[in-house]
């Protein structure tokens, strides 16, 4: 029974539509539709009608959709035992892939696809009443015979296994009515049906044979007002549509307005969007009831949906092991290992800086366990120690009950979908993904064991096919696809998409049916002729399921130009001259308003304990825009390693500079490594290269070994062609490796460390950084300072500098790039006054940065400020100056 709600409104506008309705249901009959949504309006529909009457209650109508009254109708049998078990779509497909396994070769690509395309074969000759053996001797090409050939083992093993699928359901139900098996109605009426297939009609016969009344479809013609309209762009007549519905509405809040847009399954989010656009300009910037306003009747694939898109990929670790990229989601994710991100996040980036690879939860437990002490990196330890264990017996055969237990333990462990509160779109996604579960388990029918790998790649494909939307209630304005609207009625209704290349669309005949056998028997699209009558047919029923229609084109349609359809010389319509298009909300609220700056919001001097990041980095970036200093100095912003095959720059950098530091450890002089043997240089090389390595080689896999071992190599070969260059130059002595200092002036105090400081042959100190990217050069060709890293380490020092040297190391040579007189004779003359010159800039840098300067350098390109440019608001700068 249903209650009536308060809506007096909709009451009174919804008793024009569907005016045959409380006729038929008040006569006994059941209501049969082609679709679930005709089914649920038709029943809100009634208990409008029933409210309008004022009846406060009423018994739930007899309205079902075609598929649910064929179930009910089996349900009802009057010996249930003697019926075939049905099968559900998964068991179907399953014994589908066996079947075309054994007839088609192995390796085919997109095997699931063909599966699909032989399901939807086998329903057409279902609903045209076709033996097997029509499909095989029609058949004209090699795939049309595989098809029947599999067809046929198809139906002998339903046969053998006594079950009964959903394309075999009418004839069931078909031969249960002529033998009275099951209970029949006196009066059923079809409602939706634009095409009555010949499995329908034998429904239909088998109910008249048994005195029963069939009424088929109903002759409603509703259109009063029918107009025309054309536009440039598809985001034109659909904003149109939109502000279209809105005028309505604003007249008439209870009409029902809908828009029909034939591509919708391709892009119903654009699509919502841009009616949206038109409907509730702004909705972007409101509430999710705004969004909420324009119901869009096609979904996404569950497997879409990021909570599912997240236990899926959980699943599949215990499968395989997960790149990079994909073990960063799950670390990302909210949805599993309780709250908390700060750990996980840390985690991430510490993977970041290692080569991409698949890490196996066992693998990234003995990589990562214990690096981390928050307490969310904790649960996420935890739960990829439950993926290992879970690992072990991925392949050991059990029943699909068992595998659904085991996965669904895992994801209760892992705290799937969150601790965060589920408002009823999610609550509804969780309830999905547990039916999915258990449509899987129930697939044990057909597949009593598989193994746990296999039901996670079962179920990954089930999600990724399983189209679904939340309930979220009809809206105001409702947006359907061609097919979805039939049999609907509305107060208003527009019609898109009317140029050529959609109506009528092109024909879709079945692949794997003979061409001439789908002409023969009236097949769907089997013609030309077939798919334009068709068309037309539907256009006029959707024409006349409304008081108000509009239909609408764009003249420009994926970069193309097209015309109007030929269908709209068939229909007597008028010029369309309501509202026009409104054009995007944005652009009206762009530059609506003054800017006003309110403060200048100075930054604040460096505070006595702040610690600025970076070292000589951080005045680097304070030399060439002080913003960027600020922002990675003080902000402590960090850039994201994009995950890489192989080994990052970054990384091969830190091994270069960990093998130098190894190499000459013992601080060597140059007499002391000309004095090393060819024995003893490759062991040194050897042991500095393994020592660089080993943090990258434990916990690696075997592309991961074989890129190591290349980079080993490589590596093997600088050191070499680095000893021999230093072994001629003139005499020195290492003095320091990865010197470690503290700096600080103008109470701002950075850290340092120095690569290697070497000690001269007349006492004075040579301070080297080595880089391994592209050469660096010390100074601009004017003479002036281009790097004030070396200068601020000489800054730092307590000693005598006799030079500044970036040393390049790269497998394309080994460079020097200096300057001073203990390097260069040259340079001697006037070297101590030039350096000291350079120091008093690096503190002047120190002072600007300590005071809190942040300047943006308007001089940079576009790319060179990219990084920080929505911070520094570049590019505006630039436009004001």
């Amino acid at each position: 029974m249903t209650v009536a709600r308060d809506n007096a409104t909709e009451g009174s506008l919804s008793k024009r539509r569907y005016g045959w309705l409380s006729a038929a249901l008040t006569e006994g009959a059941e209501i049969i539709t082609a679709s679930r949504r005709l089914a649920r309006d038709l029943t809100i529909a009634y208990g409008e009608h029933q409210q309008a009457a004022g009846k406060a209650a009423w018994l739930t109508p007899s309205i079902y959709f075609w598929q649910d009254w064929l179930s009910l109708k089996l349900a009802s049998a009057n010996d249930p035992a003697a019926l075939p078990r049905r099968l559900d779509p998964l068991s179907s497909a399953i014994i589908w892939e066996r079947c075309l396994r054994r007839r088609m070769p192995d390796g085919l690509l997109n095997f699931p696809g063909i599966v699909r395309q032989a399901a939807l074969a086998w329903q057409r000759l279902n609903d045209w009443n076709l033996p097997v053996a029509s499909a095989l001797s029609a058949a004209g090409n090699q795939d049309e015979r595989l098809f029947a050939r599999a067809a046929a083992d198809y139906r002998d093993m339903l046969d053998d296994g006594d079950w009964l699928d959903l394309a075999g359901m009418p004839a069931m139900v078909a031969t249960l009515i002529r033998q009275r098996g099951c209970e029949v109605p006196s009066v059923v009426r079809l409602a939706g049906f634009d095409r009555l297939h010949p499995a329908v009609a034998a429904v239909v016969g088998a109910l008249e044979s048994v005195d029963c009344q069939v009424i088929v479809g109903d002759e409603t013609t509703r259109a009063t007002s029918v107009a025309v309209a054309s536009f440039e762009r598809l985001e034109a007549e659909l904003r149109t549509a939109g502000a279209w519905a809105r005028v309505l509405l604003q007249q008439n809040p209870g009409a029902r307005v809908a828009i029909v847009c034939p591509a919708l399954e391709t892009r119903a989010q654009d699509i919502g969007r841009l009616v949206r656009e038109g409907l509730v300009p702004g909705w972007q910037f409101a509430d999710g009831g705004h969004r909420l306003a324009v119901n869009v009747s096609y979904g996404q694939r569950l497997a879409e949906y990021p909570a599912i898109a997240t236990v899926l990929l959980l699943m599949r670790w215990v499968q395989r092991g997960l790149a990079g990229r994909e073990l960063s989601v799950l670390l990302r994710s909210q949805c599993i290992a309780g709250a908390g991100l700060a750990g996980r996040s840390r985690l991430e980036l510490e993977l970041r800086q290692h080569p991409d690879r698949e890490w196996q939860a066992e693998n990234f437990l003995a990589a990562f366990a214990g690096s981390e002490p928050a307490a969310d990196a904790r649960a996420f330890f935890e739960v990829a120690q439950k993926v290992a264990a879970l690992h072990v017996s991925v392949n050991e055969k059990i029943t699909p009950l068992a595998c659904v237990a085991a996965l669904d333990d895992l994801i209760t462990a892992a705290r799937w979908p969150g601790v965060q509160s589920l408002d009823s779109a999610e609550f509804q996604l969780v309830n999905r993904w547990r039916e999915l579960l258990n449509e899987f388990a129930r697939a044990e029918l057909v597949l009593p064991v598989l193994s746990l790998s296999d039901a996670v790649r079962r179920i990954t494909s089930l999600a990724a096919e399983t189209i679904w939307q939340p309930e979220t209630g009809q809206g105001i304005v409702q947006v359907l696809g061609t097919l979805e609207a039939a049999g609907l009625e509305f107060d208003a209704l527009w019609i898109s998409g009317l140029d050529t290349t959609q109506w009528p669309p092109p024909s879709k005949p079945s692949q794997l049916i003979s061409n001439a056998l789908q002409r023969e028997h009236g097949m769907p699209d089997a013609t030309p002729a077939d798919t334009l009558a068709f068309t037309r047919r539907l256009l006029r029923r959707l024409v006349n399921a409304a008081g108000q229609c509009v239909l609408s084109w764009s003249q420009i349609r994926e970069d193309g130009e097209v015309t109007a359809s030929s269908l709209l010389d068939d229909i007597d319509a008028r010029p369309y001259v309501g509202t026009g298009d409104p054009g995007w909300f944005a652009r009206h609220i762009a530059a609506s308003q003054a800017v006003a700056i309110e403060s200048d919001d100075d930054v604040v001097p460096v505070g006595p304990r702040e610690q600025v990041a970076g070292g000589a980095y951080t005045l680097q970036r304070q030399y060439e825009e002080p913003f960027s200093a600020f922002v990675y100095g003080r902000l402590g912003v960090r850039n994201i390693e994009a995950f890489r095959i192989g080994l990052a720059p970054s990384v091969r950098g830190i091994i270069i500079h960990n093998a130098l530091h190894t190499l000459l450890a013992q601080r060597p002089s140059r007499e002391e490594l000309r004095a090393w043997s060819a024995t003893e240089r490759e062991q040194r090389i050897g042991s500095a290269a393994d020592t660089a390595l080993a943090a990258h080689t434990r916990h690696a896999d075997a592309v991961t070994r074989r890129i190591i071992a290349l980079e080993r190599q490589r590596l093997r070969a600088v050191l070499h062609q680095f000893l021999e260059t230093e072994c001629r130059r003139d005499p020195f002595t290492v003095d320091n490796v990865e010197c470690e200092l503290n700096y600080e002036r103008f109470g701002l105090r950075l850290g340092f460390r120095i690569d290697r400081i070497d000690r001269l042959a007349d006492g004075r100190l040579l301070v080297i950084d080595y880089k391994t990217g592209a050469q660096k050069t010390f100074l601009r060709q004017t003479g002036e300072l281009r790097d004030v890293q070396l200068v601020a380490y000489a800054d730092a020092l307590d000693a005598e500098v006799g030079g500044l040297v970036f040393i390049n190391v790269d497998s394309r040579e080994v460079g020097y790039r200096g300057v001073g007189g203990g390097w260069n004779a040259a340079d001697e003359e006037g070297w101590s006054a030039k350096l000291d010159s350079w120091r008093s800039d690096v503190q002047t840098l120190v002072k600007s940065l300590a005071a809190g300067d942040v300047r943006v350098n308007l001089r940079q390109s576009a790319a060179e400020g990219r990084a920080l440019g929505i911070l520094s608001r570049l590019e505006e700068l630039k436009r004001v100056r």
